[in-house]
């Protein structure tokens, strides 16, 4: 019994003294920060640019990274908890990886931080270093811990087919090449699988009825009619209102389901798996003071900003089209205040004002009481007309634009 009790003693002062060496007061990655609708414009962009013009399967693609870009990528990674922080710093023909976890609360810290050296080998990256805290693991043991995550990992087929798909990585200072089949279902298959692991069961339950609801309210107007988005978002508030429960919750999935519908957007598709696609043109297109870019803005910023930090709507591939300064319509402080107004309309519908939100949205009889009007701004500025007449973004002709958008909306009745 004495023994026993001894070397009971002595492995709880074992693990002590590891979690001691392991565990940390501090991340040695910060947080990542909050993903914005750029970063979603800016992720589209970066992936659609890659499909082939033909979109013919298996042709072989090379996706161009800097350490910028990838960083910004692994930032859509702390949505996964435990993770707290993720970052890389590439050099040639090497990548450092470090993550940082978070842990229950306990004497040791509260972080895990963990350092990994991958090294090129031909067309692969091979762990050749890994560090937990203060505490260096043996290479075999890394690599042991890799080929358990990686055969658990392969039982997701969305993982095994974007391994299947990767032909070669090529590591150089501060850039990173990807070499890859190119295959119609990958987009799809990184949608639903980031759907998979941001949704739980009682959010996808809601969110898949309040899809049926937008459906069937839509269904009552002709087909390929524009409508007053005001009508369609009464009408869901007003469900919400008759469900009851958590009013803040309601208000997420009733927003996120309506700016899924905008987008065209198939949440039964993304969140069921059902068919190779989760795109499905909205039958019916709703309008703000008339205006299709107007309604699109504020409904698809409102499920952005309700969905959190915007992390569910990139999964759901809720960012859409933009024309930009350059290429496209030209720059629009229009665009840039609808899309600000949805963004508070997110934040007051799933804060402490929950409740009272839902009951104004429900009550919603025109235009002007879902926001204020922004069509005297100035709008489809190419970049040369932008520049002469504001300079740059940040300018105080560009802050002074910026203060207009935000008086409107502190005078309005729901922004208030």
């Amino acid at each position: 019994m004495k023994r026993l009790l001894a070397f009971l003693l002595l492995l709880l002062a074992t693990l002590a003294g590891l979690a001691w060496i392991v565990l940390n007061d501090q991340p040695t990655v910060e947080p990542g920060s909050r993903i914005t609708r750029d970063d979603l414009v800016w992720a589209k962009h970066l992936f659609e640019k890659n499909i082939p013009p033909n979109r013919s399967a298996d042709t072989v693609q090379t996706l161009e990274l800097s350490e910028d870009d990838v960083n910004r990528l692994l930032n859509y990674a702390v949505v996964v908890r435990p993770v707290s922080g993720v970052s890389a710093d590439l050099e040639s023909g090497r990548a450092l990886l470090n993550v940082s976890l978070r842990v229950l609360h306990n004497p040791f810290g509260s972080y895990l931080n963990i350092s990994s050296e991958l090294t090129q080998n031909g067309g692969e990256l091979e762990l050749t270093g890994m560090q937990v805290g203060s505490l260096p693991m043996p290479s075999f043991l890394g690599r042991g811990m890799l080929w358990v995550a990686q055969k658990w990992l392969r039982q997701d087929p969305a993982y095994t087919a974007l391994m299947e798909a990767l032909k070669s990585v090529s590591v150089t200072e501060n850039h990173l090449s990807l070499n890859y089949h190119w295959r119609p279902e990958l987009l799809t298959l990184m949608e639903r699988k980031g759907a998979e692991v941001l949704v739980g069961a009682d959010e996808k339950g809601r969110l898949l009825i309040y899809a049926d609801f937008v459906r069937r309210a839509a269904a009552q107007f002709p087909d390929k009619s524009q409508q007053p988005g005001r009508k369609l978002v009464a009408e869901v508030f007003r469900f919400a209102e008759q469900r009851g429960g958590d009013a803040a919750l309601e208000n997420r999935a009733a927003l996120t389901s309506i700016g899924a519908y905008v987008a065209g957007v198939s949440l039964h598709q993304l969140l069921e798996g059902r068919g190779r696609s989760t795109r499905r043109a909205p039958p019916v297109l709703l309008t703000l003071y008339g205006r299709r870019d107007a309604a699109e803005h504020l409904l698809i910023a409102a499920a952005l900003s309700a969905s959190g930090g915007s992390r569910l709507a990139n999964a759901m591939g809720l960012a859409k089209e933009e024309e930009d300064v350059v290429s496209g319509s030209g720059f629009s402080f229009t665009d840039l205040a609808y899309d600000r107004t949805g963004a508070k309309l997110g934040e007051l519908a799933t804060g402490p004002r929950a409740a009272l939100v839902q009951t104004y949205l429900a009550g919603l009889a025109k235009d002007s009481a879902l926001s204020p009007s922004f069509a005297d701004l100035p709008e489809f500025m190419p970049e040369a007309v932008f520049v002469h007449r504001f300079g740059a973004v940040g300018s105080p002709a560009y802050l002074k634009q910026m203060a207009e958008i935000e008086q409107r909306l502190s005078r309005h009745p729901l922004y208030q």
